[in-house]
């Protein structure tokens, strides 16, 4: 379910640029790209074996790794979409493979000890909502996983919360409109996060309030 933001350029939150013809319309074609690369990524889906710990692991260093070059593209060539639009691809791909981890339950506490929880969480502020709505639905994905252990998820829990999470996804929650139908999903994934981390630790309720 690939989001969309509703305004300049189309499905992306970029700042003005200063050569704005040029800019937008790079922007633009970066936009249609990443819509193209997610819909091939649902159509292409198929039945996957078990996530063991090095795929896990595997995939982190990746979804690492392509975080790294976008930054860096994003912070060169902050007004040349162009640029950074190959690097963009390549991030929303690695993070879409990522949503595999909820099979796994059992590899959160394996999954924590990587360190990514908080590179993810840092892509909630990325000027493309493509990207940081998928963290939101990863996020929703992994905090209700079907079988997972209560001790799994809580270990995950625990990570969110002492990264901010919660405070990460109500800044994120103000840049989304509910009159868009995939924003609108994206502010109930969140809801749903939100629950499953109160569920987890009641405690939490008091960082909500």
């Amino acid at each position: 379910t690939g989001p969309e933001a509703p305004s300049e350029p189309a499905r992306k939150r970029q700042r003005a640029p200063e050569s704005r013809g040029a800019a937008s319309k790079a922007a633009v074609e970066a936009a249609e790209l990443l819509a193209q690369a997610e819909r091939e990524l649902e159509e292409s889906q198929v039945e996957v074996s078990a996530l063991d710990e090095n795929e896990m692991k595997a995939m982190v260093l990746a979804v690492e790794k392509r975080i790294n070059d976008n930054m860096t593209l994003r912070m060169k060539y902050p007004d040349k979409p162009d640029r950074f639009m190959d690097s963009e691809l390549e991030l929303f791909s690695h993070l879409k493979r990522l949503h595999a981890l909820a099979t796994a339950p059992e590899l959160y506490p394996t999954f924590v000890r990587t360190k990514c929880v908080p590179s993810l969480l840092s892509l909630l502020a990325h000027e493309n909502s493509d990207i940081s709505m998928d963290v939101v639905d990863l996020l929703h994905e992994l905090t209700d996983a079907d079988g997972a252990a209560e001790h799994d998820v809580g270990v995950l829990v625990e990570a969110l919360l002492e990264h901010g999470a919660l405070l990460s996804l109500v800044d994120h929650m103000k840049r989304l409109d509910e009159a868009n139908d995939e924003e609108a999903a994206a502010l109930h994934a969140t809801l749903a996060v939100f629950e499953a981390v109160v569920n987890a630790k009641p405690e939490a309720a008091a960082q909500l309030a």
